[in-house]
């Protein structure tokens, strides 16, 4: 299940030193499902050339492939798979056997899912609950950063413990809560919430109920507008922090005060913020230690669709009473359904795949954020001028000849 720390160990075994030293060549790969072959060979070798390639045929990047990692032994990380049927691994198998006939590459996979994990695995590993010990050292160190724990904190270690549910996340984000919280507020949040689970209750429940108490507390309601915007794209997805305050922006969730009378350093705060309350994680730094990258956990990002579900256009709202409500459309909408929204023109937020009509453009008039990026578009109207509310147009990754 989510929260017990599969991605951590695998992250663990990467960055090892003694593993660096047995594997020249290292690949980290974040997809959901494996459906083509191909796909997965041009993430593996945009990841060892660090150059996002032009679309090429499946041989010639096989050769690419060939090029780059020579002989030379490997690891590869398949990290959060959920979805594979048996050919297309073993035809993904066969293809790395041809690029590469060293011995002693390996594949490592992690997965929530028991199926998935029976189709692929040679050697399977079933990660168990965290020991109590190991719930309240994450605790501790979230809450406390290294400092003295009070006396009234410790005699609740046995309830706090309970509460974690033997999940990692979970100690955590309920640590990262509670940091700098005084004795009422912990009480507050202790006693008055039902978060410890019943013996009929799921460790996943209980793990959402305290993921949602962490989204409560957060201190404006423009930061939780912000932490609900991460549910416009998908799971897994590495988020830009500049590109994530660009969009916040455009949205009007930064108001400038007399304190940060600047939106972009509004924008930082908020980033800290959930980043302090351990929602965010996996972040990247530049060359100065600055954060430029995150990502954010599955559970969490489940959060975030709950929080934006009845205005945000998915599946589900395909036939719903309450399209009127909706306002965004992420990358994960279905593309092929947007003609059943009734109200278009009440759209303020569009993410889109293909190339878009001047019609459609223009049935959108209070669209604030056009995001064009990897579209595949070559033409865009000049009409786009009459949308007088857009704040915010990524055309990035798109033809080279846009016009």
């Amino acid at each position: 299940m989510g929260g017990l720390g599969k991605t951590t160990v695998a992250k663990r075994i990467f960055n090892d030193e003694y593993i660096k030293q047995q594997f020249e060549k290292r690949v980290w790969l974040c997809l959901p499902e494996m459906s083509k072959t191909k796909s997965f060979l041009e993430l593996i070798l945009e990841s060892l050339t660090k150059r996002k390639g032009e679309v090429q045929s499946r041989d010639i990047i096989v050769k690419m492939l060939q090029d780059a990692l020579g002989e030379k032994k490997y690891l590869l990380v398949l990290d959060d798979l959920w979805r594979v049927d048996s050919t297309s691994w073993h035809e993904f198998m066969d293809t790395l056997k041809g690029i590469n006939t060293s011995k002693g590459n390996c594949i490592l996979v992690t997965t929530h899912i028991k199926q998935v994990a029976s189709t692929i695995a040679i050697d399977l590993h079933m990660l168990g609950k965290l020991t109590d010990y190991h719930c309240w050292s994450i605790f501790k160190q979230r809450a406390f950063v290294g400092g003295e724990v009070p006396e009234e904190i410790l005699s609740m270690e046995n309830k706090i413990v309970e509460m974690c549910q033997g999940l990692s996340l979970a100690a955590s984000v309920l640590g990262s809560l509670l940091f700098n919280k005084d004795k009422h507020d912990w009480q507050a949040i202790l006693d008055g919430n039902p978060l410890v689970a019943g013996e009929d209750d799921l460790r996943e429940n209980n793990i959402k109920k305290i993921l949602k108490l962490s989204y409560d507390y957060l201190p404006s309601p423009h930061l939780k507008k912000c932490f609900g915007y991460f549910a416009m794209f998908p799971k897994d997805f590495e988020f830009e922090k500049d590109q994530l305050i660009q969009l916040w922006m455009a949205e009007g969730f930064l108001r400038p005060c007399q304190e940060t009378p600047v939106m972009e350093d509004v924008g930082n705060k908020f980033f800290q913020l959930l980043l302090q309350f351990s929602l965010l994680q996996d972040v990247k730094l530049d060359e100065l230690n600055n954060i430029t990258h995150c990502k954010m956990h599955d559970l969490v990002h489940d959060l975030a669709g709950d929080i934006l579900k009845s205005k945000l256009f998915d599946q589900k709202s395909v036939g719903g009473e309450n399209l009127s409500q909706v306002r965004y459309f992420g990358w994960d909408s279905p593309s092929d359904k947007i003609d059943k929204i009734n109200k278009p023109g009440r759209l303020c937020t569009l993410f889109w795949k293909r190339n878009i009509s001047e019609d459609m453009l223009l049935s959108f008039q209070f669209l604030r954020v056009i995001n064009l990026s990897r579209s595949g578009i070559e033409v865009l109207s000049a009409k786009i001028g009459k949308l007088i509310y857009l704040r915010y147009l990524d055309l990035s990754v798109t033809s080279g000849n846009l016009k």
